[in-house]
């Protein structure tokens, strides 16, 4: 591995971060379900009875503020190429209420181990979303990064470790899930405000040395979200607990995406996301539902 590139500093293991205050407004949270085809009226018609509810997957918005804000950036030494460099490889994603448009919540974070890996460094960061008004938690999720070929200047530490996924093999047939046509990831960056030009620039993903532009990582995983609310909660977004999942391949424009899903326990099912040959998109799944 190339010494020429910056080092993550290994002293960002323990650093908090935040929070960051943000509006939930219906345009915000309409929005994001439209990218995703969530056109539901739970997630669509603002004049139901009792409004809206944020698309559960929504929690990456306010996140993204804390893992792509200057203070991590501080805290892990890294510049925009640094960043750039940042593949995400885990969400997982834990929530307690529901979001509703008119809600100010808080974001926090906490660096909460940093290790070596073959093609760089692991970051994992445990970040915390609260409703401002009543500090109720509202989500609890686990965000990792692996910075290619950047390794820390220390050694490796840990003041937590994410939560285990569920593993094995899943048997169950995929179904069509989702369609990555060439307007998507436009729709999702503007939706969800996470932006890398490798996913909306052709030139600059033929520069990344991909063959297209790709489809975000949280969108898989979100678009997985929604269909797993319909099949295993009635479409009742209020019943999700958790959803996680391991980012292990690649949707460039052109892909079509297929779900598999099987029960483990009563309450909590694996899944997984894959490419119409057959290839693992998102693995280890996992989806706890009341």
């Amino acid at each position: 591995m190339s010494g020429s590139f910056p080092a993550i500093d290994a002293n960002c293991c323990g650093v908090r971060l935040g929070p960051i205050e943000m509006d939930l407004t219906p345009r915000a949270l309409l929005g994001y379900a439209a990218a995703l085809g969530a056109t539901d009226d739970v997630y669509m018609d603002d004049l139901r009875s009792g409004g809206i509810i944020g698309l559960p997957p929504f929690i990456v918005v306010p996140e993204w503020k804390i893992v792509n804000g200057e203070g991590y950036r501080t805290a892990v030494g890294m510049d925009d190429a640094g960043m750039w460099a940042c593949l995400h490889v885990q969400q997982d994603s834990v929530f307690f209420q529901p979001m509703r448009p008119g809600m100010r919540i808080a974001t926090s974070g906490e660096i909460c181990s940093v290790r070596r890996t073959r093609i760089g460094t692991h970051v994992a960061t445990r970040l915390t979303t609260r409703c401002v008004r009543t500090n109720a938690q509202i989500a609890e999720s686990w965000f990792s990064g692996i910075f290619l070929n950047r390794l820390p200047n220390g050694p490796d530490c840990a003041v937590e470790h994410p939560p285990e996924l569920l593993k094995g093999t899943i048997t169950a047939p995929p179904q069509p899930m989702l369609k990555v046509d060439r307007a998507l990831p436009h729709l999702y960056t503007e939706a969800s405000a996470i932006w890398n030009p490798i996913h909306t620039e052709r030139a600059r993903a033929k520069q990344a040395g991909l063959a297209d532009t790709l489809l975000h990582g949280t969108c898989t995983w979100a678009a997985a979200g929604r269909a797993l609310i319909d099949l295993l909660a009635d479409g009742d977004p209020t019943r999700l607990r958790r959803l996680g999942g391991r980012f292990a391949g690649q949707a460039p424009v052109g892909t079509d995406l297929f779900l598999a899903v099987e029960p483990a326990t009563e309450t909590t099912s694996r899944y997984q996301v894959t490419d119409g040959q057959g290839r693992i998109i998102l693995a280890d799944g996992t989806i706890c539902v009341s």
